[in-house]
Parts: structure tokens; C-alpha cells; sequence
């Protein structure tokens, strides 16, 4: 946000005050002479990009930074262009000097120096042989041909093979959340399950936080989207709202009453959701004539508009597509309680709410019971 010279000029002895340097160490002995590693991470809002060479197995990189900055490294996939980073692992900025170390990649380095990359490297190194499985998996989908991947005959086991890791590793989560109410770490961690874990293992775990966590700004918002999720949870009556369409006019939720109505949302920078996108156009197509239907909400910024409706044309979208509001306290999102994408919401002819967060081939045996073969 632009702000007037006058104040700027005042503020700036402030925040140069408050700057505080950080270091960031590799020992990356496996890698290549000239390997690429780039540097990708958030503060404030503000998104900061930086690269530099490997050279005889070590790079560096050193800044300033008033805050906390969250992001990752990646080792040759520019952040700005590549659409899959192959080898990356998150970090975290803080005031210190921070160490990764590695005997393979990045994938599984060893990040340490700062209180809260600590925390992250106790939590991943817990998780870690589910990681790997996890990754191993992922990997089988990136074989697959294009065709491939718009069948569901080939992505559901990956599907189901990986929601069956993400399960494995919720309790590892949770007994971390409960051992740390204190750390960063877990507040980002409790965020991140809120739309997929047992909902009252999420409010649990919540309550098990310290009050600084709670009080924090992400801890607001998710007091607030805890509160939005028991309104969306199944057996409850689908909250009402109203959004603008990618033609430009007006639509309600009430206007699909007497309908199954897939509320998805998405974005079109979402790689998971672009995936999910033809498993969700072949359900409409078997259902659409027993009054099932689609809303698609793009979370896409204004910036976005014009990449959003590429996307619904490559894509090739039939349904109605609308856009989130872009003021938080109005959004739908925020409605329903949802923090991550691909998610979505299944709701009956009378606006109950029958299903979560249903996908590849659980959709179509959802609608199977529900609507028929």
C-alpha cells in the first residue's frame, strides 16, 4: 500500500532501526559446482526472491529483516517460473545465523541456528520416514501422461495411498502442537489441518495452545475460522451468500436449492486444484442430468482476474464460476472455514450440508450413493 512521502521519510530511521541481519549457511557437499539455489520468503506481506552459487559444496546468503520471514529454499527451479519445485524445504528467517546441512538434497536438510527453524527441524525430522513415503508418491503422479492424470483410474490410488500417509502423520503433528503451545511452529501446523483433520482434534489442540499463540494475528484468525468451521461441518444448513459470477452478475447459494450443489473452491495458481479439475468435469457430466451441479469460487487476487479465466477456458469449466470477495471479513472462504485449497463443500437439495472435501474417485462414489448409477 502506497503511503504519503512525508510519512515514509519518517518511518524509515524506525524500521532501519529495527532491522536485525540474518545469515543463511549451506553445507550442501553433494551438490554441483554452479548449482542454482534461490531464496523465496514472505515478511510483512512483501515477497523477497535471491539467488546465489554453489561453490566447492557451501553458498550463502545474508540480509536484514525486521520480522519473521517464512519461505523456503530450492535448489535450480526459479521460484518465479517453475511450476514443481524438485527439490526445496521450508524455512524460516528470523535474526541469527541459520544452518542447512545436507547429505542428499534439500528435501531432507537439516535446518538449524534459529528458535523456530529448531522447532520445525524437531518436527520434520519426527515425521520424516512418513515423508519420504509421502514423497515417493507424489512422485508416481508426476510419471503419469496428461491423459493419465485426468483419469481417475490411475490418480485414485495415488490419491488414496496419499490422503492414508497424511493420516499417519496427524497424531506425530498433534503430539508436537501439545509439546510446544509455545512455538510458532505449531500455530502453522494447527492452520495447516484445519480443513482435513478431525475437527475436534483441531478445536483440542487449539485450547492446548499458549495464550501468545492464541493472541497472535494468525491465532485470531484461526480462533475465527474454527468458529466458521463448526458452521460448515457436515449435518449443518449451508450458510447463504452472494458472489459475482465470471460473466459479471449476481449468484446466491439459495439459487441452487433443490439441487446437490459441489461448492468448490479453487485458484488458478492452485497446481492440486488445476489436477482435481477434470475428475470434477467428468462428475458433472454423469450427474448434471439428476440435478447435481458445481460452484466453483476462485480465491484468485484482482490482480488474478485475467489468469483465473484462462483457467476456467483451459480447463473447459461448464459450471458457474464465481469470485471470492476480496475483503477477508466478507469472504466465503472465511464462511466455511477454509485455510487450504482444493476444498470443498457437498450440499443436498434442501441446503444441508452432506459431504467435505471429497475427491478423485471418493466424488464419484459419493454422488453414486447419493443421486445413483
Amino acid at each position: 500500500m502506497k503511503r504519503c512521502f512525508l510519512l515514509l521519510a519518517t518511518l524509515l530511521p524506525l524500521l532501519a532501526f529495527a532491522q536485525k541481519p540474518f545469515t543463511i549457511a549451506g553445507d550442501v557437499k553433494p551438490f554441483k559446482n554452479g548449482d542454482r539455489v534461490y531464496l523465496s520468503y514472505r515478511e510483512n506481506g512483501k515477497l523477497y526472491i535471491d539467488s546465489t552459487i554453489v561453490n566447492n559444496g557451501y553458498f550463502k546468503f545474508s540480509g536484514s529483516i525486521t520480522g519473521l520471514g517464512i519461505g523456503y529454499i530450492c535448489r535450480n527451479d526459479s521460484p518465479l517460473t517453475a511450476d514443481i519445485l524438485h527439490d526445496a524445504v521450508t524455512l524460516y528467517i528470523q535474526p541469527g545465523n541459520i544452518s542447512v546441512t545436507t547429505q542428499d538434497s534439500l528435501r531432507y536438510a537439516t535446518i538449524e541456528g534459529t528458535p523456530l527453524n529448531k522447532d520445525n527441524t524437531e518436527l520434520e525430522l519426527a515425521l520424516k520416514p512418513l515423508t519420504k513415503k509421502h514423497r515417493a508418491i507424489a512422485d508416481k503422479y508426476d510419471t503419469l501422461t496428461p491423459q493419465q492424470q485426468a483419469d481417475v483410474t490411475f490418480t485414485d490410488p495415488i490419491k488414496v495411498a496419499t490422503d492414508a500417509i497424511l493420516k499417519q502423520m496427524e497424531p506425530i503433528k498433534f503430539s508436537f502442537i501439545k509439546s510446544h503451545p509455545d512455538s510458532y511452529i505449531s500455530l502453522l501446523t494447527l492452520d495447516r489441518m484445519i480443513n482435513h483433520a478431525d475437527f475436534s482434534l483441531v478445536a483440542d489442540a487449539y485450547n492446548s495452545l499458549s495464550v501468545a499463540n492464541k493472541t497472535s494475528a494468525l491465532g485470531k484468525t484461526m480462533e475465527a475460522t474454527i468458529n466458521s468451521a463448526k458452521q460448515s461441518q457436515v449435518g449443518v444448513m449451508a450458510a447463504n451468500f452472494e458472489l459475482t459470477t465470471a460473466t459479471g452478475r449476481k449468484v446466491k447459494l439459495a439459487d441452487f436449492k433443490g439441487k446437490y450443489v459441489l461448492i468448490d473452491f479453487w485458484a488458478s495458481w492452485c497446481l492440486p486444484c488445476r489436477q482435481e479439475n477434470p475428475n470434477v468435469v467428468a462428475a458433472f457430466k454423469k450427474y448434471n442430468s439428476k440435478k447435481f451441479t458445481v460452484l466453483s469460487i476462485s480465491i484468485d487476487s484482482k490482480s488474478g482476474r485475467l489468469a483465473w479465466l484462462q483457467a476456467i477456458k483451459t480447463d473447459k469449466l461448464p459450471w458457474t464460476q464465481a469470485i471470492d470477495h476480496y475483503n477477508a471479513a466478507a469472504s466465503v472462504k472465511n464462511l466455511y472455514g477454509v485455510t487450504t485449497i482444493p476444498a470443498n463443500v457437498l450440499i443436498d437439495p434442501t441446503g444441508k450440508i452432506v459431504a467435505k472435501n471429497i475427491k478423485g474417485l471418493e466424488l464419484h462414489q459419493t454422488l453414486a450413493g447419493l443421486l445413483g448409477n
